[in-house]
């Protein structure tokens, strides 16, 4: 029995999850190996950031996908973004006050550059807000990410008051006119400079997977496993260069990942067995995984710290705990959440689509 091609897109999500987390495990082992007077070197054979450009990427496909026959549909954008609004912010604003509660009441165990109301406000709202040291990250750093989320849900519910095709060109015009905006305006412009970065073009390639996979378009395995080698290939090759620093993301991350989605999305659908369900609940809870891994890893490296533990084993180690909390999070904790106010918002016709 085959798993249906969308389960192909949750086992990628997983690992796209999973390379930001190796990249953060790792840097917690770095600083233990730094307070213990122990040698340590990250492995930087790669930007384990590709996996939030195969996020973006995704959720350019996953919202194509939703909501290709909606477009010019009444209520269509204010249905879009209610279920990405219940998808996206009980967890995240979760997450965000245990770090601001972290940051009160430990401030020596995580990196604190200082916190004013105008950045905490902004933190849960998604507004882009520069931190005391100047930097656009909100309270819990890697929720910058959400910060583009949230502009593309913005856009693209612009673009579903349209018919498709008049949306979908819509869609494409903001893009680039907000890119070539930034490129052109001062520093001082710094929201501007922000959601114009070229890498929001990583949620315009999701959309052409989309568009593909709507349209028939089909690979075989050898094909799909090619897609997949050149992604990894190009991947890597960027990340080498000397140049690297100075090209767009869209460029060195998002064309690698645009293929590799592009491989899943189009390749034949995975066999059913019990590793492929388990990294399909790997894919279900990566959000999760995302949001909550900084806190298993900084727990479990103090404590390995002080009990002693190899810097291997607490790498191994804690990096299976980011995945075993994600899931217990996931699944009593906001998949709960999200039902509970698919229900309290929705009409019961629309309650089951609601929760996807």
């Amino acid at each position: 029995m085959k798993l249906t091609y969308l389960v192909n897109v949750q086992i990628l999500r997983f690992f796209a999850a999973a390379l930001v987390v190796f990249a953060h495990v790792g840097v917690e082992v770095g600083n233990v190996a730094a307070r213990t007077g122990r040698a340590f070197e990250e492995i930087g054979l790669i930007d384990w950031g590709l996996g939030v450009d195969i996020f973006f990427v995704i959720s350019g496909f996953i919202m194509y996908y939703m909501m290709h026959d909606r477009f010019g549909a009444p209520g269509a954008p204010a249905d879009f973004l209610r279920r990405r609004l219940i998808r996206i912010v009980p967890l995240y604003w979760i997450c965000t006050t245990l770090m601001l509660a972290s940051l009160l009441a430990a401030p020596q165990l995580i990196n604190n550059n200082g916190l004013d109301l105008k950045h905490i406000v902004a933190s849960y709202t998604f507004i882009p807000w520069p931190r005391a040291d100047g930097e656009l990250f909100p309270i819990l750093s890697l929720g910058w990410t959400l910060n583009y989320e949230m502009l593309f849900y913005a856009l693209f519910a612009v673009a579903l008051l349209l018919p498709r095709r008049a949306g979908l060109a819509a869609l494409g015009a903001m893009f680039i006119l907000l890119i070539a905006a930034a490129l052109l305006a001062p520093d001082r412009f710094f929201l501007l400079k922000f959601w114009g970065n070229p890498i929001i073009g990583e949620f315009l390639l999701g959309t052409c997977v989309a568009a593909l996979f709507l349209n028939g378009r089909r690979l075989s395995g050898a094909v799909a496993l090619g897609l997949v080698v050149a992604g990894i290939a190009l991947a890597l090759a960027f990340f080498q260069t000397a140049a690297y620093e100075h090209v767009w993301r869209l460029v060195t991350g998002g064309i690698p990942a645009a293929l590799i989605v592009a491989a899943a999305v189009l390749g034949p659908a995975l066999r059913e067995n019990g590793l492929a369900r388990a990294l399909a609940l790997g894919g279900d809870a990566s959000y999760a995984l995302y949001l909550t891994h900084p806190f298993t890893i900084k727990l479990f490296g103090v404590a390995g710290a002080k009990v002693g533990l190899p810097l291997v084993a607490i790498y191994a180690i804690g990096f299976a705990l980011t995945v075993l909390v994600s899931v217990g999070v996931h699944l009593w904790v906001e998949k709960p959440i999200g039902q509970w106010l698919v229900r309290k918002t929705s009409s019961p016709k629309r309650a089951v689509r609601a929760a996807s």
